[in-house]
């Protein structure tokens, strides 16, 4: 039962709780979720909606769990523990659902949250754990997971009310996110902190004022709610979007930069690439070739060089890499969010098919009001994602490398034909741009550092049960920590290529094409010409944020 193909729907459907009436929702359906729906939420006036036939799914999904339990299947979680103590019953043998095993299910449940929040460090950003639950949400709408209907109506209103739990961001191994998604499900019961309306306060305060009623968790609701990757997924869904504008803004700073040093045009032109059409490259030329047309550049110069320094020269190649990157990392990210890496698994409708004389088989299906099948998986192993993300990382981490190498010949007279640091002919003793190299340098160490894989590591615990990790969540750090590095050192970049391409303009009365003149312009209602010495930082911190929106 995977439900209708509803993405995107706006005021014309009813509003779930806490809606303004202008504001778009997305309408989740356990399959159709898109990052670039979860990168709308930053912005507070996009709301949730479950599809109905996602909530008819959800309510299936948790009956067929408990009818498995009724029926004396053990299930991880529910009937017996977790981690070590798998094999421990909760509360009975014969799996009776009593009121009196209802009651110790709902203990085991509070304290399993309870004893599961043992994370550390600063918060994780409001918006990475919105992102996250929104995820988690939609898993639940696939029909996988098996909780109660009234944690997804948690889920719901957190979201919409805008109510974001506390979640330390240390304490994950990337095999599921438990010590820290726990901290959300704590929050949902009332018994931890939210940031609400621009304050931390304790959720059981935030949620009588939005009028919410705390979660009572039972059967496998905990489990679900811990044992789940949507923080570390939400934080490098996060990452993507600054990445991707990052890599859209490259080629025009690769135009810049070439114009700003009389840069050889050779090594990109469209016969040039096509004798080693590796994937993306062609389009990357092209676009940095459409960027430059109308300017100097394409005018012969006997006074320009055969070949510029590799960063110059190949520096569509690592910016090819990214994108091929990127798509890979997305394709990976887009599969998690609609589907779910829980355990146990639920299965509705499943048939054991050319198993079913097996009894090792047979005794994980259920026939009765809802059929189907409940048993444990291993689809909370995120390898792929975090072994993509630091495939990324690297990707990323390159662009930062070229970038640096750049700006090294930026200032020397030798590659530019400029002035010397790029001052202006009219401030003689003037220092300008050489100091800026141990800006840009020290942020390479750091993305440098952050860029060593980290998914091969981890320490066996649980008994030896949980003997290996991805770390996904670390590599998500380090990919956030990279793109904004990344970020930065390209805002380092732009401020001189500016200089550069004014002083070519300046000094040896070159014209530059339309498209970087148009960069030009608009940079300088931002970050002017620097025709004197001056505070660098907020030049910076401009530029940084100008290409960041450009």
């Amino acid at each position: 039962m995977r439900g209708l193909s509803n993405i995107l729907i706006v005021s014309a459907v009813a509003l779930p709780l806490g809606c303004a009436s202008a504001a778009e929702v997305i309408t989740l359906d356990g399959q159709s979720l898109k990052i670039e729906q979860l990168l709308q939420l930053k912005d507070k006036q996009v709301q949730v909606a479950l599809s109905k036939e996602a909530q008819k799914t959800i309510h299936a999904s948790h009956e067929l769990l408990i009818d498995s339990a009724r029926q004396g299947t053990p299930v991880y979680g529910l009937t017996v523990g977790v981690g070590k103590n798998k094999d421990t019953p909760v509360f009975g043998k014969d799996g009776s659902l009593s009121a009196e095993a209802r009651k110790l299910s709902e203990d085991f449940n509070r304290n399993m949250l309870f004893t599961h929040s043992a994370a550390s460090g600063q918060p994780i950003a409001p918006e990475t754990v919105k992102m996250a639950m929104t995820i988690r949400l939609n898993q639940i709408a696939t029909g996988h997971v098996g909780v109660q209907p009234d944690v997804a109506r948690i889920y719901q209103e957190f979201i919409n009310e805008d109510i974001i739990p506390v979640v330390p961001e240390d304490g994950s191994v990337g095999l599921s996110d438990i010590l820290l998604a726990s901290h959300i499900g704590a929050a949902m019961m009332g018994e931890w902190d939210v940031f609400y309306k621009g304050q931390r306060m304790s959720a059981a305060k935030a949620m009588k004022q939005a009028g919410i009623k705390p979660l009572v968790p039972f059967g496998k609701d905990s489990l679900s709610i811990l044992s789940n990757n949507a923080l570390a997924t939400a934080q490098v869904v996060n990452a993507i979007g600054d990445a991707r504008q990052i890599i859209q803004f490259s080629p025009r700073l690769i135009a810049a930069a070439l114009e700003g040093i009389n840069g050889n045009i050779s090594p990109l032109l469209p016969h040039t690439l096509a004798a080693r059409p590796m994937p993306n490259v062609e389009k990357v030329g092209q676009e940095i070739l459409a960027n430059l047309e109308g300017g100097y550049l394409f005018q012969r110069d006997e006074k320009r060089p055969l070949q510029d320094a590799l960063s110059y020269r190949g520096a569509h190649w690592p910016v090819a890499h990214a994108m091929s990157q990127l798509q890979q990392l997305e394709t990976l990210v887009n599969i998690q969010i609609n589907s779910s890496d829980d355990n146990p698994t639920v299965y509705i409708n499943a048939k054991p098919g050319r198993y079913a004389d097996a009894p090792q088989v047979a005794q994980y299906f259920t026939q009765g009001p809802v059929s189907g099948a409940v048993n444990s998986s291993a689809n909370f192993d995120t390898i792929q994602l975090a072994s993509q993300t630091e495939a990324f990382i690297n990707a990323m981490a390159q662009l930062g490398k070229y970038s640096s190498n750049r700006q090294i010949k930026l200032i020397d007279p030798y590659f530019t034909g400029l002035p010397r640091a790029l001052v202006d002919p009219d401030d003689a003793n003037g220092q300008a741009f050489y100091t800026l190299q141990n800006g840009f340098t020290a942020l390479f160490v750091e993305i440098a550092h952050a860029a060593n894989p980290v998914s091969f590591y981890g320490i066996a615990n649980q008994g030896g049960i949980e003997d290996n990790f991805s770390n996904y969540f670390q590599a998500g750090k380090n990919l956030s920590k990279v793109v904004d590095g990344v970020a930065r050192i390209y805002g380092f970049e732009l401020m001189q290529v500016a200089q550069a391409m004014d002083l070519q303009k300046k000094v040896n009365h070159r014209q530059l094409s339309p498209q970087n003149e148009q960069l030009l312009k608009a940079l300088r209602k931002q970050v002017a010409y620097y025709d004197k010495d001056r505070l660098f930082t907020p030049d910076v911190e401009a530029s940084t944020q100008f290409l960041m929106k450009f």
